[in-house]
């Protein structure tokens, strides 16, 4: 949850997280850490291809956008350039490399893997800067992205991979709750409220596993606050995709029975979802899936990649002392 000094109230009281833990804002600007981190992600995004191509694995990465990357002209008394947007540049830009040394690559092996990068990106700040006038693509209060944006996101997604996007979305059940505060609107003192429509998108996937970490917190009611180690994997007998997709993501994807997750799985025949902006290559080669997706808010590029990462040896350092005690507890009742 946001803190009250890190949210700036725009125009029409919409919501945007400035600060945070990531200093959301202050990555809007040109500075070395900026093209260091930028220089990084792309030659991981064309590492992981490149590795992933090699074992006969399709790759995409999809960058989710900054509320202010989107929305810069409902930002009040606050200007930024929202072209100097981490995904943006990351996307589109190739001018700051006219100061850093190429010593160790040469030009023609550059221009090969810029190729790659810009083919395995799937840029989502076009269609939503194109879109963002016709519905409120994020919630009010929320960082997040509402309904419509994630709809969005999900189109681009499948255009990019080949897939042929559900079209009943919009017709499946929902709850409106008039009194919902996002994560920006929780800040305030009493908070900020929006009256906001959850669709309920799980009609015919399945979901045949969840890591004991995800069952540890639905049993207590707790699945809001998951995070990095969730595990779950869906099967869809009635998908016209025959593929197995793993989806790397992070709360933008979210795997509540609304979230984009869901929208995925209701399209392929089999879904494995894990909460990380890292891959894990073992848990790639022992289920051979036909495509890898890794979903990332642009807000973590200012974070280094990781791809030794190890989903059971993460959630057994971060979750194995309470999970035990629980099994213990049960044992001993």
């Amino acid at each position: 949850m946001a803190k009250i000094d890190e949210v700036h109230v725009g125009k029409d009281d919409v919501l945007f997280l400035l600060q945070g833990s990531n200093n959301v804002s202050s990555q809007y600007v040109n500075s070395p850490e900026s093209q260091f981190f930028l220089i990084h992600w792309r030659l991981v995004i064309a590492q992981r291809e490149r590795r992933l191509r090699n074992l006969g694995i399709a790759y995409k990465h999809v960058l989710m956008p900054e509320k202010i990357t989107i929305y810069d002209n409902l930002l009040k008394d606050f200007d930024i350039n929202w072209q100097m947007s981490p995904g943006y540049r990351l996307c589109h830009k190739d001018e700051y490399y006219n100061w850093f040394p190429l010593r160790r690559l040469r030009i023609d092996q550059y221009l090969k893997r810029r190729a790659r990068w810009r083919g395995t990106l799937i840029d989502l700040i076009g269609p939503m800067r194109h879109r963002r006038d016709e519905q409120d693509l994020f919630y009010r209060t929320d960082s997040h992205l509402s309904f419509a944006g994630r709809l969005l996101a999900y189109r681009e997604i499948c255009r990019a991979i080949g897939a042929v996007p559900v079209r009943d979305f919009w017709e499946r059940p929902t709850t409106y709750h008039a009194g919902w505060a996002g994560d920006l609107g929780g800040a305030f003192t009493p908070p900020r409220y929006e009256g906001a429509t959850l669709h309920h998108i799980q009609r015919d996937a399945v979901r045949v596993y969840a890591s004991p970490v995800v069952e540890h917190f639905e049993r207590q009611g707790l699945e809001g606050t998951l995070h990095t180690g969730a595990h779950v994997i869906y099967e869809n007998p009635r998908a016209t995709d025959p593929r197995c997709v793993i989806l790397f993501g992070d709360s933008y994807a979210n795997f509540m029975p609304f979230g984009l997750t869901m929208m995925l799985a209701e399209t392929v025949r089999e879904l494995h979802f894990i909460w990380s902006t890292q891959i894990d290559y073992g848990y790639i080669e022992r289920v051979r899936p036909d495509l890898v997706l890794t979903e990332m808010s642009e807000r973590f590029i200012f974070r280094p990649a990781d791809d030794t990462w190890d989903l059971e040896r993460y959630a057994q350092r971060r979750y194995g002392d309470e999970l035990a005690a629980v099994h213990a507890e049960a044992r001993s009742a």
